[in-house]
């Protein structure tokens, strides 16, 4: 995972074809504000993805995450807080820089994963339409589960999910969607009306193993 550390002398932005002094540097490269942000935004989603697939074989770990967000958070609030002529356009940026590495520092923090698969049953309706889906979970969390599902559904519509293997059940709200080319739709969860659905104990170290 790259690190950011500020400019202490005036070289202009590495960048091809760019001519802008740099502001910052990102993976030992000088940046511009303009390419600064970008690859601040680039880094960010990312480190997301990251989030929604760790414990899967990605080679980065939740230090070397930890680590960008920390020092991303540092030199965007330095460069908010004493950047020269800043437009307010990228005052605006810089802030939803900040935001979105705070989020997913506290993600870091609150929602430790690991990989399991157990069957579940999915159950959405409204008035005059529902269905039901069996399938099986890909990565759980004590707060909710990542898993695959057939029908469309969108970030805040509600789920009743039920174990296939105890029967326990709980309402359940959809955090993010996922849906790439020759793939099925992959959905995130978080549980509104019960604790350690998974009845587990969650104690996790770096690696993701289970205790």
């Amino acid at each position: 995972m790259s690190s950011v550390t500020a400019m202490t002398e005036p070289v202009g932005c590495s960048v091809q074809g760019c001519e802008q002094p740099a502001a910052a540097s990102l993976q030992v490269r000088s940046l511009c504000r303009e390419h600064f942000l970008f690859t601040c935004r680039e880094q960010l989603e990312l480190c997301r993805r990251w989030q929604e697939d760790r414990l899967s074989g990605n080679h980065r770990t939740a230090e070397s995450v930890r680590q960008f967000l920390a020092e991303c958070s540092l030199q965007v609030a330095d460069l908010a807080l004493n950047g020269k002529e800043l437009k307010s356009l990228e005052r605006d940026q810089l802030l939803d820089i900040l935001l979105r590495a705070s989020d997913l520092s506290l993600q870091l923090r609150q929602r430790p994963r690991f990989a399991a698969s157990i069957p579940v049953r999915l159950r959405w309706e409204k008035p005059g339409c529902a269905w039901e889906e069996q399938t099986r979970t890909k990565h759980l969390s004590s707060g909710g589960a990542l898993l695959e599902c057939r029908h469309p559904l969108r970030p805040g519509e509600m789920l009743l999910v039920a174990r296939t293997d105890t029967g326990r059940q709980a309402k359940a709200r959809v955090v993010w969607r996922r849906r790439e080319l020759g793939r099925r739709q992959e959905i995130g969860i978080e549980f509104l009306d019960c604790e350690n659905f998974w009845d587990l104990f969650w104690d996790l170290d770096e690696s993701g193993d289970l205790h």
